[in-house]
């Protein structure tokens, strides 16, 4: 793999110098070398490195106060510390004063390429994941929404242009999309943002609790009504209200609610005193409504009051990488609520996560995430931690048929690759009970080449 960083060797010896510096530099690294404590500091003032390997003992100095002095310079730098048998003690008093890593002289030149390798891997990881989380603060901030896609970067900007905005507003997307989310944004960045934002969902309560709720009720205006009680229209006057899940309200409802819309009154249950509110609509739906007028279950009228500054939210697997942004959001959000300490995820998560579905949409991530960080606690997210249902065919197999590579002293890669072979066609004629042609059909191969292969690797059904 090709290598781009940038690394500072600080070493007396002068022919261990030079045989450290040409592997590192095979190894497509770029060295500067240092003889002594003084050059060391001199190329520190003048570069930038992203690894430093030093010697615990210099001609002009010490170590472990180079250590000291470089880490206090530039905390992101990695440290690797090179120590004699007699210091060892040493060595990792360096490790509680910020170095990465220590290896005791004589040591392999290949062991110390693993190290580096390790060392930049989760330094890069850690730098992306500050990244990813320093891009979701700066939007936070702006729009409350977390994103990088198109879609998302719109809505960002009509929220800014909404600000000074009175309009009702109709959010549309998939459950789970972040509709409310989206409300709070708008109502964080208007002109009633110190007033209250009052939110209902309307798919949840039943009609006959529904109308008391929006618009509340008087004393002894139903059974069990011994007090009177505003409604929500009422608590949110001067501010905002969202109403969630609009489509799913019923047609008694709706005649009143497009009055409210109409002249800002109602009169609450029980009562012919009308009420006068100054309040922002907001209303969000996961229906297609022009869909539901045509079946006759939303009223046409009420829709283009609700539609004046229609929003459309797209689902999770339509925003790209803006699943790692969330969920890197989400990770610093459950590790500090929950003290765990999740620093990340696999290059094969990244990919799992971006492959996946999503029908939960920005919910099921969020939850997701809060499940790992509870039963995890610390390291990064592995293929393991995620359910079956989000890993492909491809990467269960290829999770179930995993190697170690890293202590293997050889493999008989046309042996390795048969064995493999031999497990792909086997796991394929006990999902599908032996049906050849079924097993072939999933395997994208002839169903005589599949018959040949049985017999030829003497594969059997296990009893």
């Amino acid at each position: 793999m090709k290598q781009s960083a940038f690394i500072l060797l600080v070493e007396d010896n002068e022919d261990f110098r030079l045989i450290l510096q040409e592997a590192l530099e095979t190894a497509g690294f770029h060295v500067t070398p240092a003889a002594n404590a003084t050059r060391a500091r001199e190329s520190m003032a003048t570069g930038k490195f992203d690894l430093t390997i030093l010697d615990v003992r210099l001609p002009d100095g010490n170590g472990i106060e180079l250590l000291r002095e470089f880490r206090q310079s530039d905390p992101d730098m990695g440290i690797i510390i090179m120590t004699g048998y007699a210091e060892v003690d040493t060595a990792v008093d360096a490790i509680r004063l910020g170095a990465n890593d220590f290896l005791k002289k004589p040591f392999d030149i290949d062991e110390l390429l693993i190290r580096i390798s390790e060392l930049l891997k989760n330094r890069q990881l850690k730098n992306d994941n500050k990244t990813l989380l320093e891009q979701v603060r700066n939007q936070d901030r702006i729009t409350g929404l977390i994103g990088q896609c198109d879609a998302i970067q719109k809505l960002g900007n009509t929220i800014r242009l909404l600000a000074n905005s009175d309009s009702t507003v109709l959010i549309t997307g998939e459950s789970g999309c972040g509709k409310e989310v989206l409300a709070k944004s708008l109502h964080k960045s208007g002109t009633r943002s110190s007033k209250p934002m009052v939110s209902i969902n309307c798919g949840a309560i039943p009609e006959e609790l529904l109308e008391s709720e929006l618009f509340g009720h008087v004393k002894g205006a139903f059974t069990g009504a011994v007090r009177a009680r505003p409604g929500r229209f009422e608590i949110a006057n001067g501010g905002t209200i969202f109403l969630d899940e609009i489509g799913d309200m019923s047609a008694k409802l709706q005649v009143k609610l497009l009055r409210v819309l109409q002249e800002r009154c109602f009169e609450p249950v029980g009562s012919q005193q009308s009420i006068h509110v100054d309040v922002r609509v907001i209303a969000a739906t996961h229906r297609d409504l022009e869909e539901e007028i045509a079946a006759g279950r939303f009223r046409e009228d009420l829709y283009y009051r609700l539609n004046v500054i229609p929003l459309m939210l797209p689902p999770l697997r339509n925003r790209g990488e803006d699943v790692l942004l969330l969920t890197n959001h989400f990770l610093s959000r459950f590790n500090e609520e929950k003290g765990a300490s999740i620093t990340g995820m696999s290059e094969e998560v990244k990919r799992t996560m971006l492959n996946y579905q999503w029908p939960g949409n920005v919910r099921e991530l969020q939850n997701l995430i809060e499940r790992v960080t509870t039963l995890k606690r610390v390291g990064i997210i592995e293929l393991e931690d995620l359910p079956s249902r989000m890993i492909s065919d491809k990467d269960r197999v290829l999770q179930s048929f995993q190697m170690d590579m890293d202590n293997a002293e050889g493999i008989d890669l046309k042996s390795t690759v048969d064995e493999f072979e031999s497990h792909l066609i086997l796991s394929a004629l006990q999902r599908f009970n032996w049906n050849k042609n079924q097993a072939a059909n999933f395997l994208a191969m002839n169903r005589t080449t599949l018959v040949e292969k049985i017999k030829k690797k003497g594969l059997q059904p296990t009893e």
